[in-house]
């Protein structure tokens, strides 16, 4: 579902976690090299890796400038230039990146998560010089700029050793120098209910110059869900009997949802998005 101002998945990850999963397709970004063992269905994830504890240090003058109206939804927005981490056999191709700006959002409504309310500013050429799954990334995200649609494997930035289980909610929507697309989202590495701890809205876009791809991180709750991936036992039935089921009907629910029923309104973070310009 998805519509048009533009305003789910399909699961490569149960491709590695249970063969008899590709009754349903994945939607995978960047999935670990390595697969994790097999998940039972009490099995919980361990926290995926990501490029948030990168080296980083005060914007400089050279870095690209961003201005962006947080509403009530930060006090204010720390800018840092994250150092380049160049190929090596030591490193996951994960953290394979360009130097890059990172924004991370102070006073954001929602500090009990996985994840840090961040921005992430790539240069986009030498991104898919240095990394080439992230230079797939950005040619699907492309494409679906000139053609909108809700394809299996939606765009996603930063990369993560972990899976995209589900997305919801997806819009086509411009920001002030360029175009890209929100959505819900959860990355997981095994077998655990959608919850508050892990879901996050995401906004992927482009600069109309083609210098710039922009990727937003930013927490996101809904009372529908389960505080985190803890397994209780209360879970729909379909979560052990039928997983691909559960996170089905899971999507269908959070299509169905209205915009101000998530925390924060997911038209407050639309408008924050919408205000970005990348110079």
């Amino acid at each position: 579902m998805f519509t048009k101002t533009y305003s789910k998945f399909v699961l490569q990850l149960l491709v590695v976690l249970l063969a008899s999963w590709l009754l349903l397709s994945g939607c995978s970004t960047a999935v670990s090299p390595t697969p994790p063992p097999a998940p039972t269905d009490t099995a919980v994830p361990a926290a995926p890796t990501a490029t948030m504890e990168a080296t980083a240090v005060p914007a400089t003058d050279g870095s690209p400038q961003l201005s962006l109206d947080t509403g009530s939804l930060a006090t204010g927005i720390q800018t840092e230039t994250v150092t380049a981490v160049p190929a090596s056999d030591s490193v996951p191709y994960w953290e394979v990146l360009p130097e890059y700006t990172r924004a991370t959002l102070k006073g954001y409504p929602i500090s009990n998560h996985l994840m840090e309310p961040q921005i992430f500013i790539y240069p986009l050429e030498e991104l898919g010089q240095v990394n080439e799954d992230a230079g797939q990334i950005i040619a699907s995200l492309q494409t679906l700029l000139q053609t909108p649609q809700e394809i299996p494997n939606m765009p996603f930035l930063p990369l993560f050793n972990a899976a995209q289980v589900v997305h919801a909610h997806i819009q086509y929507l411009d920001f002030m120098n360029g175009q890209g697309l929100r959505y819900l989202t959860e990355f997981d590495q095994g077998i655990v209910p959608i919850n508050n701890h892990e879901l996050i809205y995401t906004y992927q876009g482009i600069t109309s110059d083609g210098k710039y791809y922009v990727a937003a991180v930013l927490p996101v709750n809904h009372p529908d869900l389960p505080a985190d991936e803890n397994v209780t036992g209360n879970e729909p039935p379909e979560f052990t009997s039928d997983f691909p089921a559960y996170l089905a009907n899971v999507t269908q629910n959070l299509n169905t949802q209205a915009a101000n029923t998530f925390t924060p309104d997911l038209t407050q973070l639309d408008a924050m998005m919408s205000s970005l310009e990348v110079k």
